[in-house]
């Protein structure tokens, strides 16, 4: 009888979720269309582009607004079982409030595992075709724009750092290169070079000048001179294609490294780390919340109970991204910033399940 219950309650979950996901999926990407349509129009892009262009953009959505098709999910199905008395059916038999969410908080528990593991294993990397097709191929971008970047810094070490001028992605090369190398708080030595490429021994520097500087200063000319110090990979050297926040969690990672080498802020991509595995949880959250409202439909039956449901979820999201914002500037730390709110909300729903008639 039980099991019969879950596969009954599942299927109307299951059917809310996958409708929920297509209709707002579809309006999403509607919109999306119109705010584009002028540059698929003037940069004549192919139709097979086109649809090829929203097949990424739906694994956006998908990573996105998952939590947000969960919740109108479980308030769609949960309030419909209410509102036809079947939630009073299986409370009279026995049934408790907390078996009957039992199988949707595990699916949902569930659900959230393959979201991260889609973001992180799944998503980057069609992401940052979907980010490549937007900017060369609808947007019209140049291919110097696509290979090439500028005004490199990195620092080797407290006492050694350099500049790039200008990197060829594709080449692996660089263009006029400088490197200052201190001590004693003072500049002890100084390389310039035209040219810098990425070589199968390592880095080498071409066509430049080195002096050292001191109580005596050298002066020499180099056709060629190794720099084995710079440990940095040609993939280091891309700019990363779209947000940081798309990135998978070792991806974001490995770029946190690389912007404290650099010396650039990187408080604003630690919260989005710490976001990765954060955001996917507000699904479960938003069920302990949801589903206990949609349960027990006040006197203005389903609509009221869809409207307050929703209006404590919006606050929850709300919250999520104010939190955000606070540690993005530094106001908080970025795992509070990340599961602060998620811990006052889960607390919140906690409280209502118990508060709840059974």
């Amino acid at each position: 009888m039980i099991k019969v219950v879950d596969r009954y309650l599942l299927r109307y979950f299951i059917s809310a979720l996958i409708t929920v996901t297509v209709a707002f999926g579809l309006l999403i990407v509607v919109i999306n269309m119109v705010e584009q349509l002028r540059d698929f129009v003037d940069n004549k892009v192919p139709i097979l582009q086109v649809l090829t262009y929203y097949l990424y953009f739906a694994g956006w959505i998908f990573k996105s607004f998952l939590p947000v098709f969960v919740l109108l999910a479980a308030l769609i199905s949960i309030g419909i079982l209410a509102r036809k008395n079947e939630l009073l059916a299986m409370k009279t038999s026995g049934i408790s409030l907390y078996r009957i969410i039992a199988p949707i908080f595990l699916f949902t528990f569930l659900l959230t595992g393959v979201h991260i593991y889609y973001n992180e294993f799944i998503f980057p990397e069609p992401n940052k075709k979907m980010v490549e097709m937007r900017e060369y191929t609808i947007r019209n971008r140049g291919e110097d724009f696509r290979w090439t970047t500028q005004n490199i810094y990195r620092q080797v070490d407290k006492s050694l750092f350099f500049t790039i001028n200008s990197y060829n992605l594709a080449r692996q090369e660089g263009a006029d290169i400088k490197l200052y190398r201190s001590a004693n708080d003072k500049l002890a030595e100084f390389i310039t070079a035209k040219r810098m490429k990425f070589t199968p021994h390592g880095w080498m520097l071409y066509n430049g000048a080195k002096r050292i500087l001191g109580d005596s200063t050298t002066f020499t000319d180099f056709d060629s001179l190794p720099a084995n110090y710079i440990k940095d990979k040609p993939s280091d050297f891309e700019t990363p294609i779209g947000n940081p926040e798309d990135m998978g969690y070792k991806e974001l990672s490995h770029y946190i490294e690389l912007m404290k080498r650099v010396g650039s802020p990187y408080q604003r991509q630690l919260v989005d780390l710490k976001l990765k595995l954060a955001y996917p949880f507000s699904s479960v959250i938003v069920i302990l919340i949801c589903v206990p409202i949609a349960s027990n439909p006040k006197r203005g039956g389903l609509a009221i109970s869809f409207a307050l449901g929703a209006g404590i979820a919006l606050l929850y999201f709300i919250c999520f991204k104010v939190t955000q914002s606070f540690g993005y500037n530094e106001k908080l730390q970025p795992a509070v910033a990340a599961w602060m709110i998620n811990g006052i909300f889960l607390l919140v729903g906690l409280i209502i399940i118990f508060r709840t008639k059974k």
